[in-house]
């Protein structure tokens, strides 16, 4: 009986649980699912190029899909929020 995952089993891939328009909105999600100890990761949107240029482009924020349900719960919490009471305002 081997401690290891076989190379059968494959991880669960990450879920989708935000779309942010530049590197800035990104790093903003994730560090709220971070302050909530929900690890996250960044990727681009299939077909674009230049988002790693200067920050630009589009990002998805993905988290492990045994997260999900609290990363989207938590963020829904922000959606309807106005700019002003928002944290750092």
């Amino acid at each position: 009986m081997s401690i290891f995952r076989s190379s059968e089993e494959k991880a669960p891939e990450p879920v989708q649980v935000a779309f942010a328009n530049n590197r800035t909105e990104a790093d903003l999600v994730q560090g709220i699912l971070r302050e909530h100890g929900i690890p996250s990761l960044t990727r681009k949107p299939n077909g674009t190029f230049l988002t790693d240029l200067f920050g630009i482009g589009a990002r998805e924020i993905v988290v492990p899909a045994a997260a999900e349900a609290d990363a989207v719960r938590l963020l829904a919490e922000y959606e309807d929020v106005p700019e002003d009471e928002l944290p750092g305002q």
